[in-house]
């Protein structure tokens, strides 16, 4: 495998948040969701609130000549990152999906009942609810292009376009599974038709240098936030004959000319569709992150990445008990993977434990997913800081998981009753005494295995409702005493159900209802390690419990 001359440690050394003591042995997989950010970044941020902070355009004063003369130097410098005819064809909104927001607003307003949008089943629900939104309020019809367990077969868009097409909104790469769909290939299929064609570069923009010009689309979108800058800033760029020709979708302050009682002047382009006062100091950190990358050799640190994710495709695919949903080929960088028994968001905790970020759901991709026929999966998402090393210590702490995993199955003999669980070997002096959260997360893993299958009970009147997995939780009283049955596919939430129900099961009402479990929850550190939702869903089953033994 050929590695390229780029240098992850040189690159990484530019982001504080790595120097930091609690980060020095982080490895962030996350970078889909976020990207870290670069000192010159932070500072700007700084600077700004420092030295200019002041209201744009509304006064003569010299902090807001400064702030409105930065804002629009940040506005040409992005017309320049994304080559854009004029810095009049670009918008400042709080990321993509606002700017998505406002293109499906804005566009359809001028469309007539029966008219079609055009989307792929690989979009980010912020580039499919805004046009369902939009289809419901004007009458308009939802198209889809032809797919193969949820892959788009984009040659095939022609067969989803006719006369009454007016936009076809694309992602320019899925942050699902990484999938890089041939722009230069839509573009040819769009040749000939009447429509506004809108691309969504949210994912596309951190790994390769973006040009609307060579592209050839009407409008493109994407957030700074993904390809470490600012959060709460993106861009919106419109062809001006395409954006002219738009109505605002917000008004008030900025966007105005001159108002009147019972109507109003719009403000030129690009302020008709900037209302009210932008994230001024995360449009000054744009402009820095800007400068960031144009100092950078992005080709280098494509190559870079490329050769990560090959090698983290590899590393999966060898692993058996996994189930790998990306493909390395035309990938910005992402490996989709789930375990293929149990639940994903265990197997996300046991990397959490070893410092290892990953994302853990169906990251806004749901019909991504389900037509892919897979539940929530593990998202490792690359950037240029990323090493080799990195890639590694993933690969070695997911087959150590399987491999525990593998033990506890067996261990647990397959049984599959719901008579009462034996509970009465855990301890809670052993699950206390572990000094790490490594052993406690293994010990706790140990006691999910206590928690036999039970398929009689699960129904949706036994769902435990607030856990991030399905749980069924079951009662009966007996002589005074409650007796509970519980099943889970996560061992984690069965780890969690059999802390409570080796407290609980047995015992009295009153005794049930004057245990402070929920201190115990926290007492034994549970809640720093474990996700909000996983707490969440703890506290669901604690309620549930305490409810059914109140009825």
């Amino acid at each position: 495998m050929t590695r390229s001359s780029f240098s992850p440690e040189a690159f990484r050394s530019r982001f504080p948040l790595f120097a930091q003591p609690e980060n020095r042995d982080l490895v962030y997989l996350d970078n889909a969701a976020t990207t870290q950010k670069p000192a010159v970044v932070i500072d700007a941020l700084a600077e700004f609130y420092l030295h200019s902070n002041a209201n744009t355009h509304r006064s003569s004063h010299r902090l807001a000549r400064r702030a409105t003369a930065m804002v629009e130097r940040v506005r040409a410098q992005a017309a320049g990152f994304l080559n854009a005819a004029s810095p009049r064809e670009v918008v400042f909104c709080r990321g993509a999906t606002e700017a998505l927001n406002l293109l499906a607003f804005s566009l359809c307003e001028e469309l007539e009942r029966g008219d079609e949008i055009v989307l792929s089943t690989i979009e980010h629900h912020a580039n499919i609810v805004p046009w369902q939104m939009a289809a419901a309020r004007r009458g308009l019809n939802l198209r889809y292009i032809p797919h193969t367990a949820g892959v788009p077969q984009f040659d095939r868009l022609g067969e989803v376009l006719g006369p009454r097409t007016r936009i076809v909104s694309l992602s320019g790469g899925s942050n699902a599974l990484g999938l890089r769909p041939d722009l230069a290939g839509i573009r040819r299929q769009l040749r000939g038709y009447n429509l506004r064609w809108v691309v969504d570069a949210a994912q596309l923009a951190a790994h390769e240098p973006i040009d609307v010009q060579a592209i050839g689309c009407d409008f493109l979108v994407c957030s700074a936030h993904k390809f470490y800058g600012p959060t709460g800033i993106g861009l919106l760029y419109g062809r001006e004959a395409c954006l002219a020709g738009m109505v605002p979708w917000q008004g008030g302050g900025e966007m105005i000319a001159e108002v009147g009682l019972y109507q109003s002047q719009y403000a030129g382009l690009p302020h008709r569709f900037e209302a009210g006062t932008s994230s001024l100091a995360g449009i000054a950190a744009l402009g820095a992150t800007l400068e960031f990358l144009r100092e950078q050799d992005r080709t280098a640190m494509a190559a870079h990445e490329q050769g990560l994710l090959a090698r983290l495709h590899e590393g999966i695919a060898a692993l058996p008990g996994l189930r790998l949903l990306s493909q390395p080929q035309h990938n910005l960088g992402v490996a989709a993977f789930a375990p293929e028994a149990g639940d994903a968001s265990d197997l996300m905790h046991w990397l959490d434990g070893r410092d290892i970020a990953v994302r853990v759901g169906s990251h806004c991709a749901q019909p991504l997913l389900r037509a892919a026929g897979s539940g929530p999966t593990v998202r490792a998402s690359l950037a240029a800081y990323n090493s080799y090393a990195d890639v590694e210590a993933l690969l070695v702490a997911v087959a150590d998981y399987l491999q525990l995993d593998q033990s506890l199955a067996s261990a647990a003999g397959g049984t599959c009753h719901w008579s009462r669980d034996s509970l009465g070997a855990l301890q809670l002096e052993r699950l206390a005494a572990q000094r790490s959260w490594q052993d406690r997360y293994r010990e706790l893993l140990r006691w999910g295995k206590s928690i036999s299958a039970k398929p009689e009970i699960r129904l949706p009147a036994n769902l435990v409702r607030g856990c991030e997995a399905d749980a069924w939780l079951v009662h009966r009283e007996e002589g005074g005493r409650h007796y509970f049955a519980f099943d889970s596919d996560s061992r984690v939430v069965k780890g969690l159900a059999a802390l409570l129900l080796s407290q609980v099961d047995g015992r009295e009402a009153g005794e049930i209802r004057t245990r402070d479990l929920a201190g115990l929850f926290r007492e034994l550190g549970l809640a720093r390690h474990l996700s909000e939702s996983r707490s969440n869903g703890f506290h669901a089953l604690l309620q549930q419990i305490q409810a059914l033994v109140s009825d």
